[in-house]
């Protein structure tokens, strides 16, 4: 067994899909019905991945936003650089599966695709999840609905992140 294997083990395009699906339903609540694009869902990936964001993002409130949960937990924008570039992969293959399985819409358009949430829930075979993972998707709707509220070139910014 290798010594990563719990991490690999969370880390899977499926539950990767799910979240993506979350990302987009909150991001388009909270933005008129707009999509986020791709680099949104790299970002998430990064905080999504990482056990002291999702600690910090999941005990906020949704009004608290992004430079709050930055500003109190410095452990969120620490090494996140890297690991935007380690899960960036995932976050593609995520997205993958999200349209292949048909909870989730590419849109085309100029520069980044935008992705969208398909349906006003998952599909009941996915919705439900044990373990960590409900911490997982409540963040997941906190991020889609402070990059709503954010410009992207604000939240690299504050994230310290280069895209």
């Amino acid at each position: 067994m290798l010594p990563n294997h719990e991490e690999l083990l969370l880390r899977n395009p499926a539950l990767g899909a799910c979240l993506s699906w979350h990302i987009a339903r909150s991001f388009a609540d909270a933005k008129s019905g707009s999509a986020p694009e791709l680099p949104y869902f790299v970002i998430a990936a990064a905080m999504l991945f990482h056990g002291p964001t999702i600690e910090k993002i999941h005990a906020m409130r949704f009004d608290s936003g992004l430079v709050k949960a930055v500003s109190e937990q410095p452990d969120v924008i620490a090494g996140l650089q890297s690991r935007l570039e380690n899960n960036a992969k995932t976050a593609l293959k995520a997205l993958q599966v999200g349209c292949a399985a048909r909870i989730i819409e590419k849109e085309g358009g100029y520069g980044f695709p935008a992705f969208r949430a398909q349906g006003p829930d998952l599909p009941p075979k996915i919705r439900h999840a044990e373990g960590n993972v409900p911490r997982m998707i409540n963040s997941a709707k906190r991020l889609g609905q402070w990059f709503a509220q954010e410009q992207f070139h604000n939240l690299k910014q504050q994230l310290r992140i280069e895209f």
